[in-house]
This record gives structure tokens, C-alpha cells and sequence, in this order.
């Protein structure tokens, strides 16, 4: 699926001054999710890997713990206007065993509520990771990054293991929903987030925080720095963040390395 499309755009150069040049930009479209034919949430995303955001998204709120919750789904993709449309919305529909909450989206805090009783702090297994290793991630993330790197307007999320290998990275046009589609890919492929680390190229804010709680990460490393709301819900569930890595050096914002 088309991830992005060129325009025409004016460049001012110093040398040769005003230019006229193709540049490309990062898709975004509307996708509607839905569950058991109730409509959860509307989400506007990068074109490509629907079901891992959704999947992602469901476990976020808690409508399913494992892949196997799902029974079946499906992409439907809008054909309005030949999808010259901004506003064109594609759906996913999930069909799920034993829905335990409603079919509504909850809110960060609402969630948070019913999560954090259950979450035992230092609940990941042992993470070590050697400071030069840390420094060098954003470069390696960078290399996965196809999207930004043509477009310049994505975001990414990166699983890490403790070798400091960038084990998958997932890009969309919003950071929470390159996060769920990481937790996503995970829970497809049942993997432990518990046992690895998540690499964000943008800011971990509230609500971010609490998607990472609730994927249960070892430990989380990010480009830009946090918001205090974040580093707070963080150190209630005993992540270790490491953050601001730049120019070489990072700060670890709560937890230990």
C-alpha cells in the first residue's frame, strides 16, 4: 500500500535561491476499527500494517490479551473518489471470543485505573544494556526508518534486545499508533515485551506512559525528553527510561541501567 505521495513544492536555496521541486509526504488516512460489529475508535494512520495497529489498539484497551482472542478480521479499503479524498476512512473489523469490556474507548486515565492495581512493580525481567551500546540506537533506528527518511513526518517505535539490536521497527504518521503497532507485531507473534526494550524517536507523554504500562516493557529509550506525568506514571510501575539521546549522551529519567 501507498505510504506517501509527491507534491509540487517551492525550496529556497542559498545558492540557487527559490527552486522548484517534487517532494514527497507522509500519508494519512482515517481507519475505523471495529469489534463484533460496534464501532471502537477511528484512527488516523500511516497506510499499511492495519492489523497489527488494531491489534495493538484492542489490547491497549483491554479487549483481548493474546492473539488468540481474535477470531477473524478483515481490511475494507474505500474506493470514494478513487481515494482522492482526504477524508477517505478505511475500516478493519475484528470478530472477538469472550469480550470482557465494552465495545468503547476508554481514556488513558480510565485505563490506567484498572491496570495499575494488577501491575507488580519491576515487573519485567532484568534488562542490562551497556551505556555505549544506548548512545548508538538512534542511528540504528534511523537506518529502519524508510518513511522518514523520504518524508520526514513519521514517527517510529523499535523493539531492542540487550545486544542493542533493532529487532523490528514499526513508522506511522502518529507516535501511539507506531507504539501499537509494535504491541501489535508482538502479540501476533507472541512475543514477551517483558524481556525487551522499546525505541521511540519522539516524545513519551501520559498517555504513552500508560500504553508502555500496559505493554509491559523491560525498558524504554526515546530521542526527545519526556513530559513529568510520564516519568511519574513510569517510575509507579518500575520502567527504566533513558531518554534525551543525543549528540552522544542520554538521561536516564527513572530506573537504573
Amino acid at each position: 500500500m501507498i505510504k506517501s505521495r509527491k507534491t509540487s513544492a517551492y525550496t529556497y536555496d542559498q545558492n540557487t535561491q527559490w527552486q522548484t521541486t517534487e517532494r514527497p509526504l507522509i500519508m494519512e488516512i482515517p481507519l475505523q476499527i471495529w469489534v463484533n460489529g460496534e464501532h471502537l475508535a477511528t484512527l488516523h494512520r500511516t497506510p499499511g500494517n492495519e492489523f497489527l495497529l488494531a491489534t495493538g489498539y484492542l489490547y491497549y484497551q483491554g479487549l483481548i490479551n493474546q492473539h488468540e482472542d481474535i477470531s477473524a478480521q478483515r481490511l475494507v479499503v474505500s474506493e470514494k473518489a478513487d481515494r482522492k479524498s482526504p477524508l477517505a476512512t478505511d475500516s478493519v473489523r475484528f470478530n472477538i471470543h469472550n469480550t470482557t469490556a465494552a465495545v468503547t474507548p476508554l481514556t488513558a486515565a480510565a485505563i490506567w485505573s484498572v491496570i495499575a492495581p494488577r501491575i507488580a512493580k519491576n515487573q519485567a525481567k532484568p534488562f542490562y544494556i551497556a551505556p555505549h551500546i544506548i548512545i548508538n540506537l538512534p542511528e540504528k533506528m534511523v537506518e529502519k526508518q524508510t518513511l522518514y527518511t523520504t518524508t520526514a513526518g513519521a514517527h517510529a517505535v523499535a523493539l531492542v534486545n540487550k545486544a542493542g539490536k533493532i529487532l523490528h521497527c514499526e513508522e506511522d504518521v502518529g507516535r501511539t499508533n507506531a507504539l501499537d503497532k509494535i504491541v501489535g507485531y508482538c502479540v501476533t507473534n507472541k512475543i514477551e515485551m517483558n524481556s525487551l526494550g522499546a525505541l521511540f524517536s519522539g516524545r513519551i507523554n501520559l498517555e504513552m506512559a500508560v500504553k508502555i504500562a500496559r505493554a509491559g516493557f523491560a525498558v524504554i529509550f526515546s530521542v526527545s525528553a519526556p513530559t513529568a506525568g510520564a516519568v511519574e506514571l513510569l517510575k509507579k510501575t518500575g520502567v527504566t527510561y533513558a531518554g534525551s539521546l543525543k549528540d552522544k549522551s542520554f538521561t536516564v529519567f527513572c530506573g537504573s541501567l
